[in-house]
């Protein structure tokens, strides 16, 4: 991997990484949170931002390494799992990530506000994962 590649990937990470410090610090309760417009938006939008900065640095990590090509955003972490990046288990938590984005985004079926709540506060921890996840593997396979 190129030391250019490395660190757009670093930044990508810090990005990710400052927006869920961001949502963190937006974050109402779940009551607030159902009654306040302002408050759902932002929160929505920032969540979409960092999910969509995970795909960014998978997709990084997939072409820096040539591991493959992707057909789809889906198979961009399938070849991260294949390749031993990530695990199958975390692999399909990012899928899943990534399916709560595309809802958000296209608003299918006037999404419930108390679901979104629960995947914002459920989804947080995966964000540090992946950037430790991340952090590790090119420490540890790229020179």
């Amino acid at each position: 991997m190129e030391r250019e590649d490395r660190a757009r990937i670093h930044l990508k990470l810090d990005e990710m990484m400052q927006y869920i410090e961001e949502l963190k610090e937006m974050l109402p309760d779940e009551e607030e949170y159902l009654h306040d417009l302002k408050s759902r938006r932002a929160c929505e939008k920032t969540i979409e931002v960092a999910i969509e900065s995970v795909i960014d640095v998978c997709a990084m990590i997939v072409s820096s390494e040539r591991l493959g090509m992707p057909s789809n955003e889906e198979s961009i972490i399938d070849i991260l799992v294949e390749k031993n990046v990530l695990d199958m288990e975390f692999g399909e938590r990012l899928k899943d990530m990534k399916g709560f984005r595309n809802i958000l985004i296209h608003r299918y079926a006037h999404v419930d506000d108390g679901i979104v709540y629960s995947n914002l506060t459920d989804y947080l921890d995966d964000f540090g994962k992946f950037n430790r996840i991340i952090q590790s593997y090119m420490e540890r396979f790229v020179i």
